[in-house]
């Protein structure tokens, strides 16, 4: 099937001095992009401006592989090194309020689970999740599950309004966990390689992952299991993340071929294909108002607002 010729970015953000390694937009009301770096800065953006307004660094100057909002003012940051960061917006400016240090050495960021005001992140075992009280910061319980030899921990999703999440695997397996009951719920092979990303949007009740291979596969979830759905073959191998955007009307996927692929989640039909970065594509996400972005290994960001 032929694919319509790329839009152009609306605008692109340069100046992080490093690769672009995860991307996170803030509360609309701010009109900022957060983005971490794999020299271990966070640059926060000015959306008005498509400035720099400042900058967050990590301890360790290792890769920042996670980072999401515990609330508009209070943010969470996961690097490389195995440390979390919290910080807390004050006077306009972000003081570190405290921190978690793992001995995970690996990929995977971490999730909120919102519903039990906890924090899950990679564990120093391998296959095994952390669970942390968001409050106290300390660990709860671990999960892991003993009857699988899975590897390491390589991607994580959170479900809405749920105790549930998914968990990719280096076996290439994906896992249905249940934090409550401490339990896998269920687990199914995708791919042959390592599940490198992954999303899932519980309004389409869709899922979509990638791995090394040039294959996109798709899941749903029904009764706690994990139902497996259509294979898409694409032109070229490698995907670095996957999002689902919020309407659940698209998804975007970022290759190592450089390109941001846009897909229709009712029909998974191939939409678009995002030319602008010169190196491959490391990080996406989607505003609440539609707009994506996406980082890159060239150090650039670009911004796209697309159907």
């Amino acid at each position: 099937m032929s694919v319509p010729g790329p839009p152009d970015p609306i605008f692109t953000l340069r100046g992080s001095g490093s690769p672009i390694t995860y991307l996170k937009f803030s509360d609309p009301s701010t009109q900022q992009l957060f983005s971490g770096s794999e020299d271990g800065t966070i640059h926060i953006w000015d959306l008005k401006t498509h400035r720099s307004k400042g900058t967050l660094k990590t301890s360790s100057g290792q890769s920042v592989l996670w980072m999401e909002f515990i609330s508009s003012d209070q943010l969470v940051t996961f690097g490389k090194d195995g440390v979390a960061h919290i910080y807390k917006a004050a006077d306009g400016s972000w003081e570190h309020t405290g921190e978690i240090r793992t001995s995970a050495m690996g990929f995977c960021g971490g999730i909120i689970l919102r519903q039990d005001n906890l924090l899950a992140l990679p564990s120093n075992k391998t296959s095994a999740i952390d669970l942390y009280d968001l409050k106290s910061l300390q660990k709860v319980r671990s999960l892991f599950d003993s009857s699988s030899k899975l590897g390491m921990t390589m991607s994580i999703k959170s479900i809405s309004d749920s105790s549930q999440f998914f968990v990719g695997y280096e076996d290439g397996s994906i896992g249905l966990w249940d934090s409550k009951h401490s339990e896998i719920l269920d687990k199914t092979k995708f791919f042959e390689e390592c599940v490198m990303c992954l999303d899932y949007s519980s309004g389409a009740n869709l899922g979509v992952c990638g791995s090394p291979s040039n294959i996109l596969s798709t899941w749903s979830r029904t009764e706690n299991q994990i139902m497996k759905g259509s294979r898409l073959e694409i032109k070229n191998p490698g995907f670095n993340d996957i999002r689902i955007r919020g309407d659940h009307k698209i998804f975007a996927t970022a290759g190592w071929d450089h390109t941001v692929r846009i897909f229709g989640v009712k029909k998974l039909r191939p939409l678009a294909v995002l030319t602008y970065h010169k190196e491959s594509v490391q990080c996406l996400d989607f505003s609440q108002d539609n707009m994506l972005a996406c980082g890159s290994k060239d150090q650039h960001i670009s911004l796209w607002k697309i159907y």
